[in-house]
């Protein structure tokens, strides 16, 4: 009977332990967000695909180079039924000299031939390559690759995309959790300054209307405070959808949170971006591939030379195709060439089309240049300026701090009102509140900074 109530009670805690393990919130740290949101993120893996596309198109550009070799064999039966038609038939006289046959005339009269059935086998290799063609085949195999690349930029360019978001989620959370512990602290001293005016009421060294006047502010800390919980429990829906997950999962981030800001100058800034930018690089390799459009528009007015060879075997007995090696077969080989000389000005307009499509290439890419160089430079003066921004609220989180030490001081002592301390409270939440903003705003434009040049990934 024992052992049964202590298995049962064993029983009961594995299963609590259990339930309690699978809705214990996981902690991850931003590098885990990242890895999560890339491994789930629909858009990263549609990319994913088109660049094993592009891969494929690479290898299938080869086969402008390589020779097409084809077999054939085929096995058909002819019928014809009985057919009449007019005819001159000759009239003959048996001759009585020679005793043969002598034609004297001819009778046009209907004739019936009878049908007939005939088989035909045959089977066959023909292999065709290509020897000249105006650097078609070359400049196929040149686009496909600077395809490719494209492919590949265009790729990172979404990595780093995703990189942006999950930071940007996973550091407003962050900023929102700390965001809630400056309002708990509020509430925290509202709640010390309703108790201490009570006290200093029953000691009548106090009106009743400051007990009053320290309840109102407390209620009203209590409301932000609770405010602030709705926009972190939003923060954390946001970052779980951008991981992938459902938006109520339960999800713990590490609060300890280290990023070291390293910054050039910003020229240096600027030539980074233009070495490492993803999405510069694929509109540069986007204008190769127009270029190379050009060329091969320009091979349509080159002749095109290949070479062909053909053997085939032909008989109306199937046993005569794979027998008889030396009999029943036909060789063909050869060049040839063609060249088109007028098709009603369409190679000609491909080639101007396909010139126009460059420049038009190369207009966006030195817009986007600019625009780049603008991002850049705005991104870098928001971050020098927030960096000063930050000393500044230190110094104020100090001053706002001794402002409010001496009111309630000033305020045990009767020298002060509650007026005093209220305003003096409200300004320290205000001076934690923004250093918390201007610290988490650094982070984020460190981030959109590292993003613009290309570097996100190795921030």
């Amino acid at each position: 009977m024992k052992h049964r109530r202590l298995m049962f009670i064993l029983g009961w805690g594995l299963l609590i332990l259990t339930a309690w393990a699978q809705e214990s919130p996981r902690t991850l740290t931003l590098r885990e967000c990242i890895r999560i949101a890339l491994e789930n993120n629909p858009t990263v893996r549609r990319f994913e695909n088109l660049k094993r596309i592009a891969d494929h198109n690479v290898k299938s550009s080869y086969s402008t180079i390589l020779p097409t070799v084809s077999t054939s064999a085929s096995a058909s039966r002819f019928r014809a039924g009985d057919a009449t038609t007019q005819a001159d038939v000759p009239i003959t006289v048996l001759d009585t000299v020679t005793g043969q046959p002598r034609i004297i005339g001819f009778r046009n009269q209907e004739v019936t031939n009878p049908g007939f059935q005939r088989n035909n086998f045959s089977a066959g290799l023909s292999i065709d390559q290509t020897i000249f063609d105006g650097g078609n085949w070359w400049n196929t195999i040149r686009q496909s690759k600077a395809e490719r690349d494209a492919a590949l930029y265009d790729l990172f360019v979404q990595v780093n995309q995703v990189i942006k978001e999950v930071a940007q989620a996973y550091l407003d959370l962050l900023k929102q959790e700390r965001l809630l512990e400056v309002y708990r602290l509020a509430v925290q001293r509202s709640e010390d300054n309703l108790e201490r005016s009570q006290k200093m009421y029953d000691l009548g060294s106090v009106a009743k209307v400051d007990v009053f006047r320290a309840r109102v502010n407390l209620g009203n800390d209590r409301i932000a405070y609770l405010n602030q919980k709705n926009v972190v429990q939003q923060s954390r829906r946001t970052l779980n959808i951008t991981l992938g997950f459902e938006p109520d999962a339960p999800i713990q981030i590490d609060t300890s949170l280290q990023i070291v800001h390293r910054l050039p100058s910003l020229d240096e800034m600027v030539n980074i971006a233009y070495q490492h930018q993803p999405e510069l690089r694929r509109r540069e390799k986007d204008i190769r591939a127009k270029e190379l459009g050009v060329s091969l528009a320009k091979s349509s007015f080159f002749p095109r030379i290949s070479a062909f060879f053909s053997y085939s075997r032909n008989n109306t007995q199937l046993e005569k195709i794979y027998t008889d090696i030396n009999k029943n077969w036909n060789v063909s080989i050869g060049v040839r060439a063609s060249l088109n000389l007028f098709n009603g000005f369409q190679d000609q307009v491909r080639v101007q089309n396909s010139k126009i499509n460059v420049r038009n290439a190369q207009i966006d890419l030195e817009n986007y240049k600019r625009t780049l160089k603008s991002e850049i430079a705005r991104l870098y003066e928001r971050y020098q300026s927030l960096v000063e921004i930050i000393e500044i609220r230190r110094d104020n989180l100090e001053a706002a701090r001794e402002e409010f030490r001496l009111a309630t001081e000033r305020y045990r002592l009767g020298a002060g009102t509650s007026l005093d301390v209220r305003e003096a409270q409200i300004n320290l939440t205000d001076a934690e509140r923004l250093l918390v903003d201007a610290e988490y705003d650094l982070i984020m434009t460190y981030a959109e900074l590292q993003e613009a040049i290309g570097n996100i990934r190795e921030a």
